[in-house]
């Protein structure tokens, strides 16, 4: 069974994916299940106030058209991608304690008031220490707040970064990687695949299939796969390469949500 746990709608404004054009591509592609996790970052420096959805209860209500709709067809969790921000977190559980969602990938764009997508977060800093800076404060998010269910693109600062893009960058600051993969799996959390880096120059997903495989090792069971689509011509994009590199490696499962309650899918 093929999922896609990331998706965004036009409900994030940087998304042009229309909800009708993202199921009938799921369908055509064969994906089973899909969650729309549209944003919520209050501080997100590049397009305030807007980049936070506000409407919740046309957000839930009109996905749940949706999910009528597509009944039999096309399962939909309706998920939310939360930005990690330290004066937020308790505005993140009143309104995670306040709609049910049955999803949540918490992920982090900034780090310190700076976005990476901005380039002033690498400056002064090396190409590793740009990676171990961003490991260590989603450890740090880790440790300290639990009301997610998976982490987000984990070696995002790759994306926007202005170094140039080598085959090793994933194995960077690897003592911070398993710092942080050991805090996720004690937090019985999970991670997700996310194919939006074969889009990257470095081809490769995020995290990179070598850092899955040494979160499998270390024990960790909790996997989902998302696209990050913000267009619908993308839904489904290298899902089924990952889940047919999942198998090579004997990993049989992945997860999916309802009601933030996981469900073991097999591949």
């Amino acid at each position: 069974m093929l999922i896609d746990y990331h998706i965004h709608s036009t409900f994030s404004n940087d998304s042009v994916a229309k909800l009708d054009d993202i199921c009938q591509t799921a369908i055509e592609r064969g994906i089973s299940k899909i969650a729309i996790t549209d944003h919520v970052d209050y501080k997100y420096p590049i397009q305030p106030p807007d980049y936070a959805l506000e409407d919740f209860e046309d957000y839930f209500g009109t996905i749940a058209q949706y999910q009528r709709q597509y009944q039999g067809k096309l399962d939909i969790a309706i998920g939310i991608e939360i930005g990690l921000e330290e004066h937020h977190l308790e505005t993140y559980d009143k309104l995670l304690k306040q709609y049910p969602f049955d999803f949540v990938i918490a992920s982090l764009h900034m780090i310190d008031t700076m976005e990476p997508h901005l380039g002033v977060y690498y400056e002064g800093k090396t190409k590793e220490e740009a990676f171990r800076v961003y490991y260590d404060k989603i450890t740090s998010f880790v440790e300290s707040y639990d009301n997610f269910d998976v982490i987000g693109h984990l070696d995002y600062v790759k994306r926007y970064m202005p170094y140039p893009s080598e085959e090793g960058d994933h194995l960077l600051a690897l003592d911070a990687v398993d710092r942080l993969l050991k805090a996720i799996i004690a937090k019985r959390k999970g991670i997700e695949i996310n194919t939006s880096g074969f889009k990257h120059i470095s081809n490769a997903s995020m995290p990179h299939f070598d850092i899955v495989k040494r979160y499998h090792a270390l024990g960790g069971r909790r996997l989902t796969i998302g696209t990050d689509s913000h267009d619908a011509r993308f839904v489904g994009y290298k899902v089924k390469e990952t889940a047919d590199f999942l198998r090579s490696i004997g990993i049989k499962e992945v997860m999916t949500f309802h009601n933030r309650q996981e469900i073991t899918v097999a591949l």
